[in-house]
């Protein structure tokens, strides 16, 4: 089946002629950035204009003389149908957009009962505009997302709001939900799970909140059912309308990525497959057999274990070792390439892919763990046997392989939205990634208030016992000292050894994973209470908000601790990002050992004497382990960058193959 055959050429995107003239001449990354920020010098004036404009009409139409409660809807009706009759480009279009926003404003504060500050106007402007909007944690990018929202909803497009989690995309929803219908616009939030009518019915509302996986997922099934039924170039709403009863969507036009970063980047390193399970018996039993051959190997004598590729390598004692169990696989699988393709499955199964990082066991089944959020990603199956071995490998049933009916990367699923825009509080590092991949231009807002937010140099240790056991120290100290307190590991495993050791000293905490997903608000509500322990994993680094009442205020706020640090600086600041919002204080201590999974897997084997000094003498590792952790970062990501780059390019000569074999059988 041909996966691809339905999807148009991406849309031109609004930077597509000034994007074809710097890949033609090559010009360099500061030659963009010198052409970007003149670019967003000019849109920042007029859009800090328009937000001005805007402010001044809010605080006109909310004040004694201004909009009463029937004016106001009146207002909103008359300004809803003029922006669904505007046109792009007509000369009161600024204007109207202004009006409109202004609108909206004082709808949010008789509402939600948040008027929106300057900042947030401008951020909401600019997304309307389909640039990226960088905002400082905690200056209210729920809020900019919605007034954006309105303004899309009233041009009756479908709008999609993207968000991290299906938490936050309920959240968000219902949270704005009263602001969305007083202007007139529907609301609704698709999740994991619901069925195909549930979901049409979902998507029939004017703005949508989602997972970039559930509307890929969607919109994939739709290409399924809609295969050879329109031409594929016809993307438009009006086009799908015949078929409205099998689709579920309503075709894709508008999209806000609320953590644009998160969902742009750090999760568009796989493509999403649509499969159907295909019974195999001899895989099954290929696997188990392949199961009993790698315990007879040992690491480092049959085969060594690259952690930074993530890749298993046989020695030659090792092939020697395979060729006398060849026996003990199915016939079929005695060919060496495929004996080996199967082996190193199992291997990797056993030292690649841990239980509580990488997955858990649930229900007698295997679920992968999202290693940017650490939440489980239901129906999700690693490919090419690596899920068979892994069932093995944990006794629990085995699955059957899966027939792949439909794929699509995340990077060009979103290039096929007509109007791309969002928000985050970490682009730092991505800017020209996101203008290459996506064509979008990064627009930063001023902060509203100064942060207050401490963070010092990372603590060091030369080992992760000593790691260990200073953290530990740690919380207990600042609970007896009456702060509330966030630990940000990284593992699912992590979080449940971190809690152990806190009980052996007397210490409660709560804990926040992908095995606690129904306690998840209520977790983040009372994190910020006095002496409260949180122990979480990415989940709590993405769009919540961490409350803090006046007392902790003035006792410097909430603390976080990072267990270790992440491969991406971006991550660590969205854990840091959880204190010190909107301007209050507070304080953010990273801690990090030799031995941590970053520095082992990133760090270049030249700098190994560097490392040997700095287990011995703190002096020099205090020196050291800032530069080292830096380094192994940028490393890390340069790789991630590389591997997105290969996916988008696979991705595109397999829509090359599909097509031509799509085109030769017809």
């Amino acid at each position: 089946m041909d996966a691809t055959a339905l999807t148009p050429e991406a849309p031109q995107l609004r930077w597509s002629a000034p994007r074809a003239r710097l890949r033609a001449t090559g010009a360099a990354w500061a030659d963009w950035r010198r052409w970007a920020d003149h670019l967003a010098g000019g849109y920042q004036r007029r859009l800090q204009a328009d937000a001005a404009a805007a402010d001044a009409l809010r605080a006109q139409w909310s004040g004694p003389q201004g909009l009463d409660e029937a004016a106001l809807d009146a207002r909103l009706a008359e300004l809803r149908a003029r922006v669904r009759l505007s046109r792009p480009g007509a000369a009161d279009a600024r204007g109207l957009r202004v009006q409109a926003l202004a609108a909206v404003a004082v709808a949010a504060q008789r509402t939600v009962d948040k008027a929106p500050y300057p900042v947030q106007l401008l951020a909401a402007l600019a997304m309307h505009e389909g640039l990226l909007v960088q905002m400082a944690a905690g200056e209210g990018k729920t809020l900019a997302v919605a007034l954006a929202g309105v303004l899309h909803g009233w041009g009756g497009r479908p709008c999609h709001v993207v968000t991290a989690n299906d938490y936050l995309a309920a959240r968000d929803a219902e949270l704005m939900g009263s602001l969305y219908r007083r202007c007139g616009v529907a609301v609704s939030a698709v999740e994991h799970g619901l069925a195909p009518e549930q979901l049409r019915a979902r998507y029939d509302a004017d703005v949508v909140y989602g997972t970039s996986k559930q509307f890929l997922a969607d919109h994939l099934f739709d290409q399924i059912v809609l295969e050879g039924a329109i031409d594929p170039v016809r993307r438009r709403i009006r086009e799908l309308q015949p078929a409205a009863g099998a689709v579920r969507t309503r075709g894709l036009h508008t999209a806000i990525v609320d953590e644009a970063d998160s969902v742009l980047i750090d999760e568009a390193n796989t493509p999403l497959i649509i499969s159907a399970p295909q019974p195999n018996p001899l895989l099954v039993s290929a696997v188990l057999a392949a199961r009993e051959v790698a315990e007879e190997l040992q690491a480092g004598r049959d085969y060594t274990v690259d952690l930074e590729f993530r890749d298993i390598e046989f020695t030659p004692a090792g092939r020697t070792q395979l060729e006398a169990l060849t026996r003990r696989l199915p016939p079929v699988w005695h060919a060496p390439e495929r004996r080996d393709d199967l082996v190193r499955q199992a291997l990797s199964a056993r030292e690649l892919y841990l239980r509580d990082r990488h997955y858990i066991v649930q229900d007698g089944k295997v679920e992968i763990l999202d290693e940017n959020t650490g939440r489980v990603m239901p129906g999700r199956s690693w490919s090419y046997g690596l899920h068979q071995a892994i069932e093995a490998r944990e006794g629990v049933q085995i699955t059957h392989p899966s027939r792949t009916m439909a794929r699509m990367s995340f990077q060009e699923f979103f290039r096929h939205y007509h109007r791309l825009g969002g928000a985050s509080g970490t682009l730092q590092g991505v800017r020209q990634e996101l203008w290459w991949t996506y064509g979008l231009l990064t627009f930063v807002v001023p902060t509203r208030l100064p942060s207050q937010l401490q963070v010092p140099p990372p603590r060091h240790f030369a080992d992760s016992a000593a790691k260990w056991q200073a953290l530990v120290d740690a919380v207990e100290r600042l609970h007896r000292e009456g702060h509330p307190v966030l630990v940000g590991t990284r593992r699912l495993a992590d979080s449940e050894t971190l809690q152990t050791r806190l009980q052996a000293r007397g210490l409660e905490c709560a804990v926040l994973n992908a095995k606690q997903l129904a306690q998840e608000a209520e977790i983040v509500a009372e994190a910020g209470k006095r002496g409260r322990i949180t122990v979480a994993t990415n989940m709590a680094g993405r769009g919540t908000d961490i409350l803090i009442g006046p007392l902790v205020a003035s006792q410097g706020g909430l603390h976080v601790l990072m267990l270790e640090p992440h491969e991406s600086v971006r991550v660590d600041w969205q854990l840091f990002g959880r204190a010190g919002r909107q301007g209050q204080p507070g304080h953010a201590q990273a801690y990090a050992a030799l031995d941590d999974d970053l520095l082992r897997r990133h760090l270049p084997l030249a700098l190994a004497p560097l490392r040997a000094l700095a287990r011995l003498s703190p002096r020099w590792r205090g020196g050291l382990i800032g530069p080292m952790i830096a380094l192994a970062q940028r490393r890390a990501q340069a790789r991630a960058f590389q591997q997105r780059r290969y996916l988008q390019q696979r991705e595109r000569e397999l829509r090359k193959q599909l097509s031509f074999t799509r085109a030769g059988a017809a």
